[in-house]
């Protein structure tokens, strides 16, 4: 299962959300474009604080806490696993910039290489 869940599932995530990789932009290109270093960090940074900020207020109200034997640094974790899904993620960007816009294939970079960092970043609070 490592083989396939580690490699086989990623890449074919990779190829099916239609990525060009040919023409004048390369990987190194779309990668670091604003729109995608937009998007990596609204994955990342933005639903995770969302998450965390959210639960944190829910837990000031009275009677409500997080879980026995849950601590903030779990919710921290969970709250990156946030970041990973992309499904929904690609269909607003391409909704947003539109199927044959220039900046289509950058947001599925960020999209794809932020649910990436997510995910490792969750394993390793976790």
């Amino acid at each position: 299962r490592p083989l396939s869940a580690g490699i086989a599932v990623p890449l074919f995530a990779f190829f099916a959300a239609g990525v060009s990789l040919s023409g004048e932009k390369d990987f190194w290109y779309l990668l670091t474009s604003p729109v995608s270093l937009g998007v990596i960090t609204a994955l990342i940074v933005g639903k995770s604080f969302g998450v965390f900020v959210a639960t944190w207020l829910v837990t000031r109200l009275p009677g409500i806490s997080l879980p026995r034997g849950m601590a903030w640094i779990d919710l921290l974790g969970i709250a990156l696993l946030a970041g990973i899904g992309f499904t929904v993620s690609l269909l607003i960007g391409e909704l947003s910039f539109g199927p044959e816009s220039i900046y289509t294939d950058e947001a599925k970079i960020g999209i794809l290489v932020g649910s990436v960092l997510a995910a490792a970043l969750a394993a390793l609070v976790l």
